[in-house]
């Protein structure tokens, strides 16, 4: 028996340090590593069943597969290489590299994954995808007021004396977090939780604030307007630290506190409750999740809640800020994907279906996917999965055979993390973690890695990818050695590149063009509306998909996929005013699509409101995306899933 220390992948802002155990070649546990502060000994469920949920499971494909007629057919690797080497050439040659599409999604984040577009970059450029369907809104908006994101280390929120968690749901999606964050709260900290969902998180909460979806600018404009009114505000920090607010108090001075309390659907009782609270209990901090992202405007929400830190003096300040996120990749060396020769065709993430079918000049004719779900975490699925079905050969590498694999020709079996050697970065913490090998690949698995430099070999540019894993990530940890940590460092076991004591802007400068905090200074309210003329066809309620708490994203094992039909959670009001019941199947119907549904009383759930789980899978009619509208958010190059509206109606 052995024990080899590893690192969780997968796209979760945990970034876990993992300890597996190894007896008579078999993988037989994994566990949480107690010298890491963030993961301190413990996993998430998900994590702790992967290898019955992943690594071991009967679905796993462990062989290249070919469509023939329709189904799939083992192949070998020789001929799997054969395949796209041929149509690579074939494509090139008839149609230029832009006909080919490069997809790289968020479902494995590690430092090799850069080597990836080198690939596609050498091999001329070809047409790749820009923007997110994660948290570039948010991070769009705090760059325009603070230069660039910075979030606290999460364990300075054991300093704060009130800890605001604002859409976000801890308790589910990142139980590291919640640990510290109820951690806190024992030792008397108060948590106010701010969601139109009385999540799992919510239940825990000091005070609970339940806003109508899409509203939260208003609602911190009304803060932060009671606090200005009862002079709580940090007046030299204000004088001293920040420029246009002047122009941010006509913002938030337009409107009454009536009119703001009517339009986040938020007595001003809560508001006062949750102004006061924060205002007079400094140091108060912010922690942001993924729902404020999910809307066109969101970038205004993550400015309106920077305003709020900046006007208490809350900024550079510990147990204070507003945190959002973490650069996984800000450590690395990106240079090596030689990003900097492309200058092919780029598409949108967000609206990748359209962009597809609407490409010309040249069409996209031959894709490769990796790391990615698309057909199934895209909205408007439907039109995503229409897209693929039009280009010409689609190659794709994963460990299931899911929605996307039904518009692949190719498909590629991929090592999961416990067979890989890699570096990982996290968007949740600071800490970088070595991936070690803990078992050989099961079956005829590849990674990522081995695949492009397979595939570079035989296209005749070899030697621009060769190398071994560890001198590839010695050279993209090139910054981390500049700081005195060297690779074989961190072999030996996860690193904290960022002292928890160090506060993001504590020095009082950022790095804004002004060298100062900046107040947004312009709002447009039509920003916050878009969805009237949803309204004026009778979608009334607002599509709430939260991640859930068995599964991460859409890796859901089939069989759980199978059983029954989706559940959608609605108030009682709900179903009283459609006189409808709890456990009935109704059709739940989008501008875009509809799908079949079973109704699920909650009281946790505005009367304006639908929540449902995502990543269910297309195929067993459980994909809300078939629901969602493909939009690009204003700011961030965003995904605003939350501007779908929904209507129910009998089946």
């Amino acid at each position: 028996m052995k024990k080899i220390l590893t690192a969780c992948t997968r796209d979760c802002p945990g970034g876990c340090s993992i300890i597996a155990t190894v007896q008579d070649g078999k993988i037989t546990k994994l566990k949480g590593n107690p010298d890491h502060d963030i993961t301190d000994g413990f996993l998430c469920p998900n994590t702790s069943k992967y290898l019955e949920n992943v690594q071991y499971n009967s679905k796993r494909v462990l062989h290249p597969l070919k469509k023939v007629n329709g189904a799939w057919k083992r192949i070998s690797w020789d001929e799997a290489f054969d395949i796209m080497v041929s149509r690579l050439r074939y494509t090139i040659k008839k149609h230029g590299t832009e006909s080919i599409l490069y997809y790289q999604g968020f479902g494995s984040r590690t430092a090799l994954k850069i080597l990836n577009r080198r690939f596609f970059n050498l091999l001329g450029g070809v047409s790749t995808i820009y923007g997110t369907v994660c948290g570039g809104i948010g991070q769009a908006g705090q760059e325009m007021d603070l230069g660039r994101r910075i979030s606290h280390d999460h364990m300075d929120h054991l300093n704060s004396r009130v800890v605001i968690i604002w859409g976000r749901n801890p308790a589910v999606t990142d139980i590291h977090l919640w640990r510290i964050l109820r951690k806190a709260q024992r030792n008397g900290t108060k948590l106010i939780v701010v969601d139109p969902i009385k999540t799992k998180t919510a239940r825990y909460a000091d005070i609970f604030v339940q806003p109508k979806p899409g509203t939260d600018p208003y609602l911190a404009i009304a803060v932060s307007k009671l606090i200005l009114q009862k002079d709580l505000a940090d007046k030299d920090f204000i004088s001293r630290n920040t420029k246009n607010f002047e122009k941010y108090l006509q913002i938030i001075y337009g409107f009454s506190m009536e009119e703001l309390s009517i339009k986040c659907d938020v007595p001003t009782e809560t508001i006062t409750e949750l102004a006061l609270t924060y205002s007079q209990n400094k140091p108060s901090s912010i922690v942001t999740g993924w729902g404020l992202h999910r809307y066109m405007a969101g970038h205004l929400t993550f400015r309106f809640l920077d305003a709020l830190a900046a006007i208490t003096g809350n900024i550079g300040i510990s147990g204070g800020g507003v945190s959002q996120g973490f650069e996984e990749f800000g450590f690395f060396d990106g240079s090596y994907s030689l990003d900097n020769l492309d200058k092919s065709r780029k598409l949108p993430m967000p609206t990748i279906g359209r962009a597809i079918l609407k490409t010309e000049d040249p069409p996209i004719k031959m894709a490769f996917i990796t790391s990615g779900n698309p057909v199934n975490l895209s909205p408007n699925s439907n039109r995503v999965k229409k897209a693929f079905e039009g280009v010409d050969y689609v190659v794709m590498m994963d460990h299931f055979l899911n929605d996307t694999s039904d518009v692949a020709d190719l498909f590629l079996p991929a090592t999961t993390f416990l067979e890989e050697g890699d570096m990982l970065g996290s968007y949740g913490h600071n800490w970088i973690s070595p991936i070690n090998p803990v078992s050989p690949p099961e079956g005829e698995a590849k990674s990522e890695f081995e695949v492009f430099q397979t595939l570079a070999d035989k296209m005749g540019f070899g030697e621009e990818m060769a190398g071994s894993t560890a001198e590839w990530l010695e050279k993209i940890a090139a910054p981390i050695a500049d700081m005195g940590i060297q690779w074989e460092d961190i072999k030996k076991g996860p690193v904290n590149l960022v002292p928890e004591d160090e506060i993001p802007y504590a020095d009082g400068e950022f790095l804004t063009e002004s060298g100062k905090f900046e107040f947004i200074d312009e709002f447009h309210e039509t920003s916050c509306y878009r969805k009237n003329k949803d309204l004026e066809d009778g979608y009334n309620l607002h599509l709430i998909s939260s991640s859930p708490e068995k599964w991460i994203r859409s890796v859901v094992p089939e069989t759980e996929m199978k059983q029954g039909v989706l559940s959608v959670e609605v108030s009682s009001k709900v179903l009283q005013k459609l006189g409808m019941h709890d456990g009935e199947t109704a059709v739940l119907e989008s501008p875009v699509g509809e799908l079949e549904v079973i109704l699920q009383e909650s009281e946790g759930v505005r009367i304006d409101t639908v929540k449902v789980q995502m990543g269910g899978w297309m195929k067993y009619g459980k994909n809300i995306n078939v629901l969602t509208v493909d939009v690009m958010s204003e700011a961030g190059n965003g995904t605003p899933y939350y501007e779908t509206m929904v209507k129910i109606r009998k089946k």
